[in-house]
């Protein structure tokens, strides 16, 4: 590992990576606590506070738009009271998401040029050592990408229910690197886990320093934040592929 990324190293005890091994074969999805050093968690935390180069993110159909604070300004009121209904329209009966997110390019080069903390993690992510972690967590040798953004739910948003199949993306699992600290139940914002008859199997709150995984292809959906959500729900999400 380069100096570049030495702070994102894992640092989960092999028992622990073990456990969770153990629970991704027999549940289809895990949780990793403490995977970073808490310095470096924090750090990441903070790099993507507000001023971040967040842009609102949102489909429409199969077409994803990614709307930045200036669009966002330019749109006006009505125009944006206009989007956010629908938004919901679709909400109610098909695939429909909105958040902020912060993109991270799959060119190596690209990122080392941006050279955002974000980056630097999805380079760490990429290593030798974090594949190695990753291929035994799943228990997949063939895993060699990961690919990722940053994510943040704000109050009223919400991914609806999904299975992350997408043909020729080579998807293995989903990861989401939770940044979240001190985040109740209440708020919303639960990774839920969907069975066949339409019920809640499982759901894994938001968590500081954690990361989630589950295998693709799998039902799963983010609820709705509520308005009194305290503070922002921050991630790094992406998927491991071959």
């Amino acid at each position: 590992m380069t100096d570049r990324y030495d702070g994102f190293a894992p640092v989960a005890s092999e028992e622990a990576i073990k456990r969770a091994a153990e629970t991704f074969r027999t549940r289809h999805a895990a949780r990793l606590e403490n995977v970073l050093l808490p310095e470096s968690a924090d750090a990441l935390t903070i790099s993507l506070g507000n001023q971040a180069p967040w842009s609102r993110t949102l489909n429409q159909g199969d077409k994803v738009w990614d709307l930045d604070t200036h669009t966002m300004g330019e749109l006006g009121a009505d125009r944006l009271a206009a989007l956010l209904e629908a938004v919901h329209t679709q909400a109610r009966d098909g695939f429909q998401f909105m958040y902020d997110s912060l993109r991270v390019s799959e060119n190596p080069e690209e990122r080392h040029k941006r050279a955002l903390p974000v980056d630097c993690l999805l380079d760490a992510l990429n290593s030798d050592v974090w594949l190695e972690v990753f291929r035994t967590l799943t228990e997949e040798p063939a895993i060699r990408l990961v690919d990722g953004q940053a994510t943040r739910y704000l109050p009223g948003h919400f991914l609806t229910a999904h299975d992350d199949n997408v043909p020729g993306k080579n998807r293995v699992a989903a990861y989401i690197l939770s940044l979240t600290p001190g985040w109740r139940t209440e708020w919303g914002g639960l990774l839920q886990f969907h069975d066949a008859g339409g019920d809640i199997s499982h759901a894994l709150c938001p968590r500081f320093n954690a990361l989630h995984l589950l295998r693709v292809p799998q039902r799963h959906s983010v609820s709705y934040v509520a308005p009194f959500a305290g503070h922002a729900r921050i991630s790094i999400t992406g998927w491991l592929r071959t």
